[in-house]
Parts: structure tokens; C-alpha cells; sequence
């Protein structure tokens, strides 16, 4: 955990306070004044964001942010350290010797097993040429003082005893386990933690690559650390995939993994030097940009991007470039960050990858550092990124299509505060789309008012709009409810929907059975139904209705948008099947089972030539 100090630090500007007292003037990375504490004509106060101190060459007082208020304010340091904990929102509880002497022993330990630790690996041939296979040079290894934990179940534990720590102390750091049911260190009294023995105790990492990760200052505080299991089973570790290819350290009192970013006190020079920050999702694609010379560059250490993250980014600069996977998890990732980094106004960029390749994949080919910096200078605008997976969802030419591409790119649009670019957005949609603007800007509106939008119970829950066309919505959800709502209202057309009703989702197939045997509207109103079956009824018809205005816009015929819809359901289908193919195919691959291939790569060329149909 961060003291309240280093909290406070973290969460104010220093530019922003000083800025309160005297007006600073930009000047290259930094900022400059007329010194407040003694008179003078040019300005020799300065103020350096990157590491958040001030001095002035005048009069020589210098110092960090509370240092200023000290003196600008005549206070002690705990009544200015009052005072700016205010402003940060933290509540202060100054610590005790005791806490900043366990602190400190905390780091003593994790240093000593650094050092132990990469020993380990210069000494493991196997270890060094994986990495060397993955693309990192030994120069980059030892830099960063890479290490590795042999499949032991004691091995770190035995070396940091003899070396002179206490059981419970390696207990505390997080490196070891306890075999007893401790489910924090905290909860026990002084006299059961002193009670534990070495034989109580078990190593954290086992057969894993060691990545060490650095608090600002360049202390080693925690690890994130890579399975290590090239050379056949594993005595320590029987099920990878349950216990993670990643573990990392667990919180403890000098490490908080949603307020710490992997290499930052390596680069944060380089962030404020640059004015732009690349930021990526693991370790591994940290050390690979950084030895191709991308270094303003940071990873988040085994969580997602958190508020905290982006308060420390913000002192550095404004302008982010996203690295994700782009897979469909990578994707979900990458734009809870984008709206997290837009919230707090970031310059936000995406990092244009090939289809299926991290960064530490991409840099590993490429041969010099000028094609690393071109793929920098090269990255994407956030709403051009935006509106190409927008136009990826439909076809731009019928209305099944427009609708998909806006229902996707207007909330995303939504996110941008500058009226100028929102203007651009519009317009450019409208044309691609041929669409009149003003109905874009419409829809626009209603996204902002939030007026025919539900709230989502959570992140992962898929938003429908039973009114509207607009929203982040699952594509093969929306193809159903938009037929279904045309079902539900011309049950007369059922017969046109009995050879797709495989094709529709699990959570209709109630409805279904009840379409099935009816002929007519009115004897939907004449049957004894479910409530959730009601509802969605309901529901449908709004949606009918609305849909069916939209077609007398576009001179659509519903039998036509009902046809055209229902094979786009099958195509959408088909394309789920195929994707669990191309799994299961790479599975039998890398398991040499020649006989599954073949059957497998029959059913996936079988069903290719159906959606081609």
C-alpha cells in the first residue's frame, strides 16, 4: 500500500498546485515563473512536471509539492501535508515507525530475491533460450534483472531463511503461501505470526520466469511471473491452466497493483521528453518495445487499467497510445481504457497491430528501431479506429447494415466533448452511410439524453434499446429481436421464419414455441403466457412499430428486410461455428491427431462453402 504521502503525490499535480499560488508559464517540458519568495525580473522558478519538483535558480529553494506549500504557506510539514491531502481526497493517518521499519524490511527481502533469482536464470540455458526465442537479448535480461524460480516447493523460502529473514516476514511479502488456513497475515496476533515456522510455508512462484516490478524510487516491491514448462510435467504445479499462465505478488504494504505500472520508473523521463505514453498490457510487451527503443512506454501489472493509473499518467503528459490484443476480450479491454482515458480528457491513440499479434510478436520481426518508431507515428486516431469496426459490423449499402454501423459507432461518438469533432464524426458518417446528417445528429441526441436507453446491470451485460436502433448492442441479438418483432406482429408470416428457427438464440426459443401456433396477432392475446414472455411481447411490438417507420423511410418492403435478415441470423451462426472450429482445429494441430484434423478441416471447409452460399 502507498503511504499517504506518496498517495498524495500520485493523485495531485504538481503544476496544478503551484499554478493556484503564482502563474507558470510554458517552457519546453516545463513550466516557469517569477519566484515567489524573493523579487526578481526574469523568471528563474521552475517547475518540472515529469518529476514533480520546483527549484529556483535565484534564490535556490527547491523541494516537491509539499515543500512548496511549506514555504508558501509558513506551515509544518503535517499541517501542509493537511492541506494538500484535502485537496487529493486522502484521508491522512501519519504512519509509525513500526509500519515504515516493516516497509522497509518488505523491500530488503524482495531485493535480496531478486538478486538470487536472476542468478538463477543466467545459470538456466533452457530459461534464457526461451527467452532468447521470444526476442529478448541478455543485455534487456539483465537490465531488468529477469529471474527464475525453479520447480521447487521451498526453494526461495529455504535461500531467504538462511539468509537471515523470518518466516512470517517472507510471509508478509507475499513470495511464500501459508499451508495453514490464513487467509490474511493481518488477521493473526503477533504471538501466532511469530508462532510460524518454516515448514508452515511454501513458495509463491514456482517454475516461473521472474519479472520484477519497481516502485517509483526503482525498489523492486513486487513480481508478475511467466509458467516455465518446457521441459515436460511439472512436480509442483499439476493444472496450469486453472492456477494461470500469470501469477503475480499479492497486495501487501509496499504494493498495490491498481496504483503501480510495470517499467515506469525506468521511463517516466521518457513519457514528459516524448509527451505521448504507450501503454500495454503485460510485461513481456514491455521489454520488447523498450529494447527497440520505444521508451516512453509503461504495462499494466495483472489488472485492468484503473482511474489511479491515468491520475500518475496525467502528470507526464495527455496523449496515450493503446496496445491491446484485438482479439475479442483484447477489444472489450481496450475501450473500457478508452472511455476511462476519455473521461479524464487523454489524447487517445490505438496501436495499429497485424490480426493475432501482440506487440512483443510484432517487434520480435521487425529489424531495427526505426520501423518500431514508424508503428508509433502510425497509430490510430481513437474515433478512426472506431469507425472502421463500425463499418466492419454491416453492410454500409442496405439498411440492416446502416443500422448495425450506427447502432456501434454513435455511443462511441458520444464520448468525444469537442463539438468540433463530433461535427466531422457526423458528417463523414452521413456520407459514407448515405444518410441525411440531421437524423444522425438525432440519434446522437438521444444517446446523450439517455432517453430510450436502459441502464446495463453490469459491464458484461449486453444493452438492447427496444426503441431505438442505437446502442452497443451483439449483432446476432440484434438481427433477432428486429425479426422477431416482425413475427410477433404478422404471425401470418411464420412460415417464412420455420427453416431458421435453429439460427435464433437460446433466450427466444420460448417465444418461438408460442409464434409457432399462432396465426393470427389477437391470438397472442388469447394465450396464457409466461410474465417474461409477455414482456418481451411487449416489448417486440414497440419495436415493430418502429421498425416499420424506418422502412417507410427507405421504401422497404418487410417481407424483403425479413428475408434479407433471416439468412444474415444463418451467416451470423455460422460464423460463431466456425470461429469454435478454427479452436478446435489449432487444438488437434498441437496435438499431432491427424484423424480430428481431417474431420475437422472437412466441417470447416463444408461450412465456409455454406456461408458462401
Amino acid at each position: 500500500m502507498l503511504s499517504p504521502l506518496e498517495e498524495i503525490k500520485n493523485k495531485l499535480d504538481i503544476v496544478e498546485v503551484i499554478g493556484h499560488y503564482i502563474k507558470l508559464q510554458k517552457s519546453g517540458a516545463n513550466y516557469k515563473a517569477l519566484c515567489p519568495f524573493h523579487k526578481e525580473k526574469t523568471p528563474s522558478f521552475y517547475v518540472s512536471p515529469s518529476k514533480q519538483i520546483w527549484h529556483c535558480f535565484g534564490c535556490q529553494s527547491g523541494g516537491d509539492v509539499v515543500g512548496f506549500v511549506m514555504k508558501i504557506e509558513n506551515l509544518e510539514f503535517k499541517d501542509a501535508l493537511k492541506l494538500l491531502a484535502e485537496k487529493a481526497g486522502v484521508k491522512i493517518t501519519f504512519e509509525n515507525p513500526e509500519i515504515v521499519s516493516k516497509k522497509q524490511r518488505l523491500k530488503e527481502i524482495y531485493e535480496k530475491a531478486a538478486d538470487y533469482l536472476h542468478n538463477n536464470l543466467l545459470k538456466n540455458q533452457r530459461v534464457l533460450d526461451y527467452l532468447f526465442e521470444r526476442g529478448l537479448s541478455l543485455e534487456t535480461i539483465k537490465e531488468f534483472k529477469l529471474g527464475f524460480a525453479f520447480d521447487e516447493w521451498r526453494n526461495l523460502t529455504n535461500f531467504l531463511i538462511k539468509s537471515g529473514f523470518k518466516s512470517y516476514e517472507i510471509l508478509q511479502s507475499g513470495l511464500a503461501i501459508s499451508k495453514k488456513e490464513i487467509k490474511d497475515i493481518s488477521e493473526t496476533t503477533n504471538k501466532e505470526v511469530l508462532k510460524i515456522q518454516a515448514e508452515d510455508i511454501y513458495d509463491r512462484f514456482r517454475s516461473r520466469i521472474i519479472f520484477p516490478i519497481e516502485d517509483l524510487s526503482g525498489n523492486v516491491i513486487a513480481y508478475t511471473a511467466r509458467i516455465f514448462d518446457k521441459g515436460g510435467p511439472l512436480k509442483t504445479i499439476r493444472n496450469v491452466e486453472e492456477v494461470g499462465k500469470y501469477i503475480n505478488s499479492p497486495q501487501t504494504l509496499i504494493y498495490d497493483k491498481s496504483r503501480t505500472l510495470f517499467g515506469l520508473a525506468r521511463s517516466k523521463k521518457y513519457l514528459s521528453l516524448e509527451g505521448k505514453t504507450v501503454l500495454v498490457e503485460g510485461a513481456m510487451d514491455f521489454l520488447a518495445g523498450w529494447q527497440k527503443g520505444i521508451k516512453n512506454i509503461v504495462a499494466t501489472c495483472g489488472t485492468s487499467l484503473t482511474p489511479f493509473h491515468l491520475d500518475i499518467l496525467k502528470k507526464y503528459n495527455k496523449n496515450l497510445i493503446l496496445s491491446f490484443d484485438m482479439d475479442e476480450a483484447g477489444r472489450k479491454a481496450s475501450e473500457r481504457a478508452i472511455d476511462l482515458s476519455l473521461e479524464r480528457e487523454f489524447e487517445v491513440k490505438i496501436l495499429k497491430l497485424p490480426q493475432g499479434k501482440d506487440l512483443a510478436e510484432y517487434l520480435k520481426d521487425i529489424k531495427d528501431s526505426k520501423e518500431a518508431e514508424k508503428l508509433i507515428q502510425e497509430s490510430q486516431p481513437i474515433m478512426e479506429f472506431y469507425f472502421e469496426r463500425a463499418l466492419s459490423l454491416g453492410n454500409k449499402n442496405d439498411l440492416e447494415g446502416k443500422k448495425l454501423i450506427v447502432s456501434y459507432f454513435l455511443p462511441q461518438l458520444n464520448k468525444i466533448k469537442n463539438a468540433l469533432d463530433r461535427a466531422y464524426w457526423l458528417e463523414k458518417t452521413a456520407e459514407v452511410l448515405n444518410l441525411s446528417s440531421q437524423i444522425l445528429e438525432d440519434e446522437l441526441n438521444k444517446i446523450s439524453s439517455n432517453k430510450f436507453r436502459r441502464q446495463p446491470v453490469d459491464e458484461n451485460e449486453t444493452i438492447i434499446s427496444p426503441l431505438s436502433s442505437v446502442g452497443t448492442v451483439d449483432r446476432k441479438i440484434i438481427i433477432a429481436e428486429r425479426l422477431l418483432s416482425f413475427w410477433a406482429k404478422y404471425p401470418e408470416l411464420g412460415e417464412k421464419f420455420v427453416d431458421f428457427i435453429e439460427f435464433f438464440p437460446p433466450q427466444y426459443q420460448e417465444l418461438i414455441k408460442v409464434l409457432k401456433n399462432v396465426k393470427e396477432a389477437e391470438e397472442l392475446q388469447q394465450k396464457e403466457l409466461s410474465e417474461e414472455v409477455l414482456n418481451l411481447i411487449k416489448i417486440l411490438s414497440l419495436r415493430a412499430d418502429y421498425e416499420e417507420d424506418l422502412l417507410a423511410q427507405y421504401k422497404v418492403l418487410k417481407e424483403t428486410e425479413i428475408e434479407n435478415g433471416l439468412r444474415e441470423l444463418k451467416r451470423e451462426t455460422i460464423k460463431e461455428e466456425l470461429n469454435q472450429l478454427e479452436k478446435e482445429i489449432l487444438e488437434a494441430e498441437n496435438s499431432l491427431d491427424k484423424e480430428k484434423l481431417n474431420d475437422l478441416m472437412k466441417e470447416f471447409k463444408n461450412l465456409s462453402k455454406e456461408l458462401l452460399d
